[in-house]
C-alpha cells in the first residue's frame, strides 16, 4: 500500500495535457496583464495564524461496502452520468464486440452499449467529437446533426453547457516546454466563430469560468513575462495574472468553476511546497495542511487521499475549503480503499466514488458518508 501511495502521487504530479505536433501558425501578439494579485510568497507572509482546523470523524467509523461493477479486469479512466446512476467507460469487450461508450449502473448490473463512437463526450452526453477523414466533427445524439470544427483535426473540449469547444495549436520545433507557445482557440460547439483567444508560453489551458465568459491557463502572456495563473476574457483576449508563480501542477477546477486546486512541488522555498486552492477570481489563496490525490466533492467540497507512509492503507478525507474543516471520511482499518493509479472519480451528486482496483483490476463504487 506504501507503493501505491507513492505512485498515486507521482501519477498526481504529472498530470499535464499530452502535446500535439502541429505545423507552424502565425501567434497572435502577447496581451500584457492589466492585474497582479499576488505571489504565493506574499500569501503567506499575509495568512494570519490561527488555530489548526478541527478535524472531527464520524464516530463509530461507518463500515462502508464497496459494489463490484465489472469482472475481469476491465475499463480504467471511468466517468459518470449527469444523473450520477450510471459509470460510462470506453471499452471493447472483445474482438468481435464492437468498441464504443458502455456503460454500467452504478448500483451494478448489466454492462450496456450506449452508443458506438469513440471520442470526447459534453458533460450532459448531449453531443460526441470525433475524427473523421483528417477533420474533427461534433455529432449531437438526438437528431444525428453533425459539424465540422475548422481546426484542421484537432481534439477538442467541450465547455461545461456544452455551447463551445476549446482546441490548441502548438508551436512546432520548440521542445524546451517553458518557451512552447500554445495557442488557445474557442468556436461555437457547430464550428462558428472560431477564434485564438491566446497564446500562452509554456502554459496550459485550465477550463471555463464566469458563465464561460472566461477561462484560465497558465504560464506566460509575453515570452519573458510574468508566469503564473490567468484569467482571460473569451470575448477580447484581455488577460488578468491571479497569482504568479512557476509551473503550477494538476489543476483541478471545481464543478461550477469558483475553485481551483493544484499542487506545488520542488521549489526551492518548502514553504510553497503542496496542495493549495483558490478562488478562480484569484480573491482567495489557500494552502491545504494535507498532501496527496485530490478530486472535489462539490463546489467547495474537497477530497483527498493523503499521503501517509505510516498508514496501512489508503484513507479519504473531506475538506470544507471555506471552514477549513476536515473530516476523516474513510479508515483502512475499515474500509479497504484499494486504488489503481490514481483512477477514481467522484459522482456528481457527491454520493459516492468509482474507483479501479489494483487488486482485481475492475470498477468498483463505494458510498460515502456525510460527516
Amino acid at each position: 500500500m506504501r507503493i501505491l501511495s507513492i505512485f498515486m502521487l507521482v501519477v498526481t504530479l504529472v498530470t499535464c495535457g499530452i502535446a500535439a505536433i502541429v505545423s507552424g501558425v502565425a501567434f497572435a501578439a502577447p496581451i500584457q496583464p492589466l492585474h497582479i494579485r499576488a505571489t504565493l510568497a506574499d500569501l503567506i507572509l499575509l495568512t494570519p495564524t490561527k488555530t489548526p482546523a478541527r478535524t472531527p470523524t464520524p464516530t463509530p467509523m461507518t463500515v462502508l461496502e464497496a459494489t463490484r461493477l465489472t469482472s475481469g479486469g476491465c475499463c480504467p479512466y471511468p466517468s459518470w452520468s449527469p444523473d450520477s446512476k450510471w459509470v460510462p467507460f470506453l471499452d471493447r469487450p472483445g474482438p468481435n464486440e464492437p468498441a464504443g461508450l458502455y456503460a454500467v449502473p452504478a448500483n451494478g448490473g448489466e454492462i450496456t452499449l450506449v452508443v458506438e463512437r469513440v471520442g470526447v463526450y459534453s458533460r450532459d452526453w448531449s453531443q460526441v467529437a470525433y475524427q473523421q477523414a483528417g477533420q474533427t466533427l461534433v455529432e449531437r445524439w438526438a437528431d444525428g446533426m453533425r459539424w465540422e470544427i475548422p481546426n484542421e483535426g484537432r481534439t477538442i473540449r467541450f465547455s461545461p453547457s456544452g455551447r463551445m469547444v476549446e482546441w490548441e495549436v502548438i508551436s512546432h520545433g520548440i521542445n524546451f516546454p517553458d518557451l512552447r507557445q500554445r495557442a488557445i482557440w474557442i468556436a461555437n460547439f457547430d464550428g462558428t466563430q472560431a477564434r485564438e483567444v491566446v497564446t500562452v508560453n509554456g502554459g496550459q489551458f485550465v477550463g471555463w469560468v464566469g458563465n464561460e465568459e472566461e477561462i484560465i491557463v497558465t504560464g506566460r502572456l509575453a515570452p519573458y513575462g510574468p508566469a503564473g495563473i490567468w484569467q482571460i476574457s473569451v470575448e477580447n483576449g484581455a488577460g488578468r495574472l491571479l497569482l504568479e508563480m512557476e509551473h503550477p501542477r494538476s489543476l483541478l477546477l471545481s464543478p461550477e468553476g469558483d475553485w481551483l486546486a493544484f499542487t506545488v512541488a520542488f521549489d526551492l522555498d518548502q514553504e510553497l511546497n503542496g496542495l493549495w486552492v483558490m478562488r478562480t477570481d484569484g480573491s482567495i489563496v489557500r494552502k491545504i495542511e494535507m498532501y496527496g490525490s485530490y478530486r472535489w466533492r462539490r463546489e467547495g467540497v474537497l477530497l483527498v487521499i493523503p499521503l501517509d507512509l505510516e498508514d496501512p492503507g489508503s484513507s479519504l478525507w473531506q475538506i470544507d475549503i471555506v471552514s477549513d474543516e476536515k473530516y476523516k471520511l474513510t479508515d483502512p482499518t475499515v474500509t479497504s480503499l484499494p486504488i489503481a493509479n490514481n483512477d477514481w472519480q467522484p459522482s456528481p451528486d457527491g454520493t459516492q466514488i468509482v474507483f479501479l482496483s489494483a487488486e482485481d483490476r475492475n470498477l468498483w463504487v463505494l458510498p460515502l458518508p456525510e460527516p
